[in-house]
């Protein structure tokens, strides 16, 4: 039932391919940016032809939890031919740890995940340079048709005025005669990613093509220095922590012996938040931080976006829209997998059915419909989980069910298996939905005594006996 990586090695029929000579500006040097040209270059190489590629990036925090995984990891491993180097491996993550307000619950991970830094940065190599970096691994044949551009930001994207012209593409680095430069090419991709969001490049190309962004909910992630946390038992586990901030849904992901990073969905989290956040008795028997605020390695807390359902019109004729801006990947999690994926579909479009409306709405559209309905599913069970979340008698029968499920066996059933899936992003939501309801249906079916207790129990008793056990756990 786990999802698996997309078949590298099945046949295709070439049909209107996109003609040799072409060159194709790809305005991005993150996650997907690189991995679409990347992509493009190797079947390049396999078919013998000759296409090359100008990549625009500009140098910016890619704003993401680093988490990636063994979906991920195996289809960068089998479509891209690369894997991740040691140095970039920051951290295993063997454990999640379930987190609400009634309590916490342990949730082993069989096949641990890897916990790794997007952008270079605190003297660290970072997950998305690394791969730009080495684009041209393995194919040397390729690597005189790459040019890339960076620092730099596109100030505008100029469609072509006439049939035969070409896309150009003024930047930001300027002439000997002050004149701003520009490049010109056959094909454009977007992939800058959220951050381009509401800025005159995408506003004036977003009129200019009829693309519409994806629907996006707020989000937000910091980096945190734990060392002078008075305890910390963080090690191997990751963090999901529901609810502890209102209508929130956040994350600890362990860089470090004395690193985590946090990340918020639905909210971009204030100073005020952090306080609500670390200062949880559940948190502290984990993590007791005394002041979190002065504990931001960057001294502030990134905002973000997060898509929530898909982009109107992102394609046409020479251009196409990948990545994040694409809205099309599983929402809520698993972002690295959706890059790797939407940027092969593109790859692979170009290379064998050219650069048309028409092809990429059936290469590369078609294909990335199969998230739609599982998303749709996805956010009803956040949605339904913020609201449901609030009630107390909800969040303690949770954690008794799982709890009880431990006590049967270390990997735990149902609900162990849901809480794993949201971590390791291999499984739909409509199954996860249905581990949720299986496993607290059989608890109360098989505990109804216990479960009269967590419908008429106070909070404060439930938390005490969560303690006592919690205690001798450790």
């Amino acid at each position: 039932m786990r999802r698996r990586p997309p078949r590298l090695n099945r046949r295709i029929r070439a049909t209107n391919p996109l003609p040799d000579g072409s060159k194709v500006l790809v305005i991005g040097g993150g996650i997907a940016g690189s991995a679409f040209t990347r992509q493009l270059f190797l079947l390049a190489e396999k078919e013998s032809r000759d296409i090359s590629v100008t990549l625009i990036n500009s140098t910016n925090c890619n704003y993401c939890g680093g988490l990636v995984t063994n979906l991920a990891l195996n289809t960068l491993r089998e479509l891209y031919q690369l894997d991740i180097p040691d140095e970039l491996v920051l951290k295993n993550i063997e454990e999640c740890v379930f987190i609400n307000r009634c309590g916490s619950t342990e949730v082993l991970v069989p096949d641990s995940l890897t916990a790794t830094l997007r952008t270079s940065r605190f003297g660290l190599p970072g997950f998305d340079d690394s791969i730009k970096q080495r684009i041209m691994d393995g194919i040397p044949a390729q690597k005189t048709k790459l040019e890339t551009i960076e620092p730099t930001i596109v100030r505008q994207i100029l469609p072509p005025e006439k049939p035969g012209e070409k896309w150009r593409l003024v930047l930001s680095r300027r002439n000997p005669d002050k004149t701003f430069q520009e490049v010109a090419g056959d094909v454009v991709v977007v992939a800058c990613g959220f951050r381009a969001l509401n800025r005159p490049v995408l506003q004036h190309f977003q009129e200019v093509t009829g693309y519409v962004p994806p629907a996006t909910m707020p989000a937000s992630v910091t980096e945190v220095d734990t060392s002078k946390a008075k305890r910390n038992l963080i090690a191997n586990k990751m963090f999901i922590l529901d609810g502890i901030v209102p209508e929130a849904v956040c994350a600890f992901i362990p860089k470090g012996k004395n690193w985590l990073t946090l990340t918020s969905l639905n909210k971009r989290l204030s100073e005020e938040d952090l306080l609500v956040l670390f200062n949880h008795p559940e948190v502290k028997k984990y993590l007791d931080l005394p002041d979190p605020v002065k504990a931001l390695r960057c001294h502030l807390i990134c905002g973000a976006s997060v898509y929530t359902g898909p982009a109107q019109n992102f394609y046409g004729d020479g251009w196409v829209v990948i990545g994040d801006l694409s809205g099309y990947g599983r929402v809520l999690k698993d972002g690295y997998f959706a890059a790797f994926y939407g940027a092969r579909l593109a790859a692979e479009t170009l290379i064998y059915h050219g650069a048309s409306r028409k092809a990429f709405a059936r290469y590369y559209h078609r294909p990335l419909k199969e998230f739609v309905m599982d998303n749709r599913v996805g956010m009803k069970l956040f949605y339904l989980n913020n609201f449901i979340g609030r009630q107390e008698w909800f969040g303690r029968l949770f954690i008794a069910a799982s709890e009880w499920e431990r006590e049967k066996t270390d990997y735990g059933s149902y609900l162990h298996a849901a809480i794993r899936a949201l971590c390791t992003g291999e499984l739909s939501y409509r199954l996860i939905g249905l581990l949720l309801i299986a496993g607290l249906m059989k608890f109360i079916v098989c505990r109804p005594g216990t479960t009269l207790k967590c419908l008429l129990r106070s909070n404060s008793e439930f938390s005490s006996r969560k303690g006592e056990k919690h205690g001798q756990s450790h």
